[in-house]
């Protein structure tokens, strides 16, 4: 009787295992959702990556500048037009601004680097991979709020995403990224004073406030 007992308590215990392994093996891990681990979007068109793309702006109806990175991993040159839908939130904004961008081979374009020069077409250089090329795209007339998004539009080699865009306001790593007039490498950009990014946070917290974390 007790031989019984506890066989039937080890077929039990055998299949309560089972029952969990075949939980975990079935369901998809949460690790292994796509979600992008920055303040913008990614994506990829043709052999172009865009990476970390976003709009920042300090009010509603303001300029703003776009910042991405575009990373060509081909053996041949990319060339990438990026348009911003102003018209996004079904207002009577001017024309969608749009530029174009060449991506040397194994290069990458920034575009809205703190110390870009004001051109459309960076370059090529005799440098090794990954030689980051800076530029520069303003938005005239942004027609959301920050929070918001504004459907970016990268064309490449026949292909074509959209990108909804976060837009953020010009704070804190986002600082340099004010519109200007002629975008001036290396000079330094402060924060609208209309803009409150409100305290910001460091390594081991909240800092800014009285220097307490």
């Amino acid at each position: 009787m007790k031989l019984r007992q506890r066989s039937a308590v080890a077929l039990v215990t055998v299949a309560s295992t089972l029952g969990v392994a075949g939980c975990s093996t079935f369901s998809p891990a949460i690790v292994l959702r796509p979600y992008d681990p920055s303040d913008g979007k990614n994506a990829t068109v043709a052999d172009v990556q865009v990476r970390n793309a976003l709009v920042v702006a300090s009010a509603l109806d303001e300029p703003g500048v776009v910042s991405v990175t575009l990373v060509n991993s081909s053996i041949e040159e990319a060339s990438v037009t990026v348009s911003a839908d102003v018209d996004a939130a079904g207002l009577d904004a001017p024309q969608a601004p749009s530029q174009t961008f060449v991506i040397p081979a194994g290069q990458l374009v920034q575009i809205g680097a703190p110390a870009a020069v004001a051109t459309a077409s960076p370059a090529a250089t005799a440098d090794g991979p990954d030689e980051q090329q800076p530029a520069w795209m303003q938005i005239p007339q942004v027609p959301v709020h920050a929070g918001e998004t504004l459907p970016l539009t990268f064309q490449s080699a026949g292909e074509t995403i959209e990108v909804e865009a976060p837009v953020l306001l010009p704070c804190f790593a986002y600082a340099p990224l004010t519109p200007t007039a002629a975008p001036n490498p290396g000079a330094e950009s402060e924060v609208p004073a209309d803009v409150e990014c409100g305290p910001e946070l460091g390594e081991e917290g909240l800092i800014g406030q009285g220097g307490e974390h």
